[in-house]
């Protein structure tokens, strides 16, 4: 793997990195005040889309060394023994210093990596839009709480409004930096998952060659491919899944009907709150050669039949229950549920993401076009 983390064991291994052909390495030397003595530290990163440790040290005097080889710089994390707090370190091949109190684990101070130092560039720079969003979070709560669904709405309205001021602001960021190895995992991490193709290959032009080996970039790339090939236009990428009798079923066999594919899971609202709206959908259009599939991003077997129990889905029902890693999503792109992909009777991709009466009005338009070619 292209950014392979090699941790070196705390004594034994301790310079070996150096001694070789004098490979570049990084040593992290920590103080962590809090936390009793011999206290566990991990050192984790984000791989395949879950955390995973990589090494582990014992606390001694707050103090705590970890040492290895990096093949591209990355976000790397010191975790506290077995609880969810970590401090993120953005890491290179150096020498990196932290200090850090267990209690304000936010207010950590990490020196040595100069990426690092862009990352807290770059929060600096989103704290008044990361500030409104804390300010319209609360006020969503409390409006949550009194059932207020005009207030609500208007928050969610102001919501989208700070989003495109958030954007901008990313926007402008990246653009100062284009051989920045921070930009590529800002472009993934803040901005990817709700761009169009267009914008994500016009925003991954603009970066600098020297950091299109950096995973992030690769990743981004990766990501125009596919959402290239399932474009509106595009014949559809086919697929097979089980349903919950464990039958497997391709949308293939479904040609010759115009066919929803229905993206959602058990344990997402948004998908269950919609659901009667495309139970009536279905009644009102299944005797005129339309058809849906559900693929669901479920991980728990019981709870995805209860669900189609409880909401009334009549429709076939697919899933590999692998919930985010779900081989149909990963083809599609689909980084956010619910989501929809409609094919015409050929199999062509004619729509995407159409809910509610945007949704009806196209597949009006879809058997008007039938009509007039009889």
């Amino acid at each position: 793997m292209r950014n392979t983390l090699l941790i070196a064991s705390i004594i034994a291994f301790a310079w070996v990195g150096c001694d070789m052909n004098n490979t570049p390495s990084f040593t992290i030397d920590a103080k962590i005040i809090g936390p009793d003595e011999s206290t566990l530290i991990y050192l984790n990163k984000v791989v395949d889309g879950k955390m995973k440790v990589v090494d582990s040290a014992v606390l001694k005097s707050s103090k705590v060394k970890f040492q290895g080889v990096l093949e591209e710089p990355e976000m790397i994390y010191l975790s506290i023994a077995d609880t969810r707090k970590a401090v993120n370190i953005f890491c290179e091949n150096s020498s990196i210093n932290v200090v850090v109190n267990v209690d304000s684990l936010d207010k950590a101070v990490v020196t040595g990596s100069s990426i690092h130092d862009e990352l807290m560039e770059f929060k600096a720079y989103l704290k008044p839009v990361d500030e409104k969003s804390e300010e319209l979070n609360q006020r969503y709560r409390n409006a949550s709480v009194r059932s207020d669904g005009a207030e609500m709405e208007e928050i969610r309205d102001l919501y989208d409004q700070l989003r495109i001021e958030q954007v901008h602001r990313i926007r402008k960021f990246v653009g100062l930096k284009p051989s920045s190895y921070i930009s590529p995992f800002i472009i993934r991490n803040y901005l990817a998952y709700d761009m169009e193709v267009e914008d994500l290959e016009n925003i991954l032009a603009d970066l600098d060659s020297s950091v299109h080996d950096a995973r992030a970039y690769i990743d981004m790339s990766k990501r125009v491919e596919t959402m290239n090939s399932v474009a509106i236009g595009k014949q559809a990428v086919d697929f097979a899944l089980n349903d919950t009798t464990g039958n497997p079923i391709a949308i293939s066999s479904f040609r010759g009907k115009i066919l929803l594919i229905d993206f959602w899971a058990s344990w997402c609202a948004p998908c269950r709150k919609e659901n009667p709206d495309v139970v009536n959908l279905y009644n009102d259009f299944k005797d005129r050669g339309f058809e849906i599939i559900g693929v669901s991003f479920d991980d728990n077997r019981d709870r995805w039949i209860k669900a189609i129990l409880d909401d009334g889905l009549t429709w076939p029902q697919v899933s590999d229950l692998k919930g985010w890693q779900s081989a149909a999503g990963k083809l599609y792109a689909i980084n956010a549920i619910p989501a929809t992909v409609l094919l015409d009777r050929d199999g062509r991709i004619v729509a995407k993401n159409l809910r509610g009466d945007a949704l009806r009005e196209k597949l009006e338009e879809l058997y008007a076009e039938e009509e007039k070619k009889v």
